[in-house]
């Protein structure tokens, strides 16, 4: 046996490629766990500092990934004469485009295994990175059996081991991509952001769902269409088929703006899903049983009868998220009823979001000509940006992270609310409100991509100082949870982006003024001016001083 470093075993070659090869080894100072080692010529000195850099990023992310483990551990880099070595830990498994030679995944580890690479995405993206190159290549599918159509009580696991595009890309060298995944702008060697990947992410599903590779990008220097390469057989899941093709839509800004916006779809499908196939399953209960039509009539009248009876006695015992389970009309006012009893204790939770998620967004019958949609869409956006709090242990945010997080998540809601007539007409203050919280909202979800494109142009600062100055009217609301966002809220703005609104032109004196009105209402006599126990842990985290301190040295000369 070979014996390398003086640490490790190596048992044989696990692959070859043209510039290095991979041994599986065993670590003898970890007790022989299995270890991957790639070994790379130093002969190309790109090749060589190419593969530094991508170890560094990936331990980096390895790191930062404390949630999910995405990444394989990079457990040590040493090199050997003309030898650069890479030991990382050893994945059992295959990657995905082997698997997928033998025919498309089954619907339900489809969607666990989208739902994963969503996930990892929404991760990778908060790095402020951009990929480039997503595809079931750079996928590693870690499970005890290697047929899918024998993993079925198995739960998918995945790894990402591929990081060469997104090292080029921070490097700002050639970038590369593979044709069959490609976006339409990473042919045109346009400026790519997280939409690219989106696209990526959408060819990479299409693979998954139907076995087979998208066409590529380019055919005879003509850039193809999605409708040309992404073509469906009639078998395949209506819903997943809405999901891709939002996904690769030649218009960037026709796709989906964020990873977790598709995650959320994915849940919702998964959700209806099992609802369908429960409802199957009893259907063909009662046609088996009742032995004629008669008897199904007569069955379904008796089910309409009981599902009244549980929804009266659910709804007049508050339990208004399985009345709405049963009934999804706005009967009896229930949705308004159930987001407030969400609310009640001041927490919208990932459990309360789901429900909203699959109960409401995916089920509901309201309809946007229904009288209270737009205030329904408008209540429900409230809630989010006030009380959402999706910690799960082992993954809290910080509280920049979760005020953004609330912001973005809101922001679909008042986006439905503010493009509601009725609701306009009806109840003008609050959509005046929905107006605002959806332009931050959107100030958010575009302000990473726009500065990397350089499109932050004045106009879209000017804007959002005047949202700014418009949301600085609801720091005086009665009630003190919407007075303690707001000024948490303006107060972020202002810290984050008060060198911007300079140079657009707006005044020290302009900002200072919010301060102080956000100051005059969060103190009193030197103490937290809130009585109530959640507004004042939201003021606790405001710290005004330090955005005044903020707002000097964007000032200063």
């Amino acid at each position: 046996m070979r014996l390398l470093a003086n640490r490790y075993e190596i048992e044989k070659v696990a692959g070859t490629g043209g510039t290095s090869v991979v041994y599986k080894a065993y670590d003898l100072q970890a007790e022989r766990a299995m270890r991957a080692i790639k070994e790379i010529s130093k002969s190309n000195p790109d090749v060589y500092d190419m593969a530094k850099l991508e170890s560094q990023l990936m331990r980096e992310l390895y790191e930062k990934d404390t949630s999910y483990g995405f990444l394989p551990n990079i457990i040590h880099r040493f090199e050997i004469g003309d030898k650069f070595y890479i030991v990382q830990d050893y994945l059992d498994g295959e990657t995905m485009d082997k698997m997928l030679e033998a025919g498309p995944m089954p619907y339900e580890q489809f969607i666990e295994s989208a739902q994963q690479i969503c996930q990892f995405m929404t991760f990778f993206h908060s790095t402020g990175r951009v990929h480039s190159d997503m595809k079931p290549e750079n996928i590693m599918v870690i499970r005890p059996d290697t047929r899918w159509d024998n993993r079925k009580e198995h739960t998918v696991k995945l790894k990402f081991i591929d990081f060469g595009t997104a090292v080029r890309n921070e490097a700002g060298t050639t970038r590369g991509y593979t044709p069959e995944y490609a976006a339409p702008e990473q042919y045109r060697e346009a400026r790519l952001d997280e939409r690219t990947d989106i696209f990526n992410i959408g060819a990479t599903f299409y693979h998954m769902i139907t076995g087979r590779r998208p066409a590529r990008v380019a055919n005879e220097h003509r850039v193809m269409t999605a409708a040309e390469r992404f073509r469906f057989d009639k078998n395949i899941n209506a819903e997943i088929r809405k999901i891709i093709l939002k996904c690769v839509q030649d218009d960037p800004d026709a796709r989906y703006k964020t990873c977790d916006a598709i995650y959320r779809d994915l849940m919702h499908i998964e959700k209806h899903f099992h609802f369908r196939l429960l409802t199957a399953l009893y259907g063909a209960a009662i046609i088996c049983f009742a032995g004629a039509g008669i008897c199904a009539l007569l069955s379904n009248s008796m089910q309409d009868n009981a599902d009244s009876e549980r929804y009266a006695q659910y709804f007049n015992a508050g339990q208004y998220a399985d009345a709405l389970r049963i009934d999804h009309t706005n009967r009896d006012g229930i949705y308004t009823k159930l987001i407030n009893s969400f609310t009640e204790d001041e927490k919208l939770d990932t459990e309360e979001d789901n429900l909203i998620i699959n109960e409401i967004k995916a089920r509901s019958d309201l309809a946007p000509t229904d009288s209270d949609y737009g205030r329904i869409m408008y209540e429900i956006g409230n809630a989010y940006w006030l009380y959402y709090d999706p910690h799960t242990e082992g993954a809290a945010l910080n509280e920049n992270e979760l005020e953004k997080n609330r912001i973005t998540v809101s922001y679909e809601w008042f986006e439905k609310a503010v493009g509601n007539e009725t609701f306009a007409a009806a109840e003008p203050d609050a959509y005046a409100r929905a107006v605002i919280f959806y332009n931050i909202g959107q100030f958010y979800i575009e302000i990473d991509r726009k500065e990397r494109e350089g499109t932050d142009d004045r106009q879209f600062y000017l804007n959002m100082w005047d949202s700014i100055q418009k949301l600085s009217a609801y720091a005086d609301d009665p009630n003190e949870v919407i007075s303690a966002r707001v000024c948490q809220t303006l107060c972020t703005l202002i810290s984050r982006y008060s060198p911007k609104f300079r140079l657009v032109g707006t005044k020290q004196s302009e900002q200072e003024a919010i301060l102080d009105k956000i100051s005059a209402k969060l103190y009193k006599n030197g103490a937290i001016s809130y009585t109530n126990t959640y507004s004042v842990g939201i003021a606790e985290q405001i710290d005004v001083d330090a955005v005044r301190l903020k707002l000097s040295m964007a000032y200063a000369d």
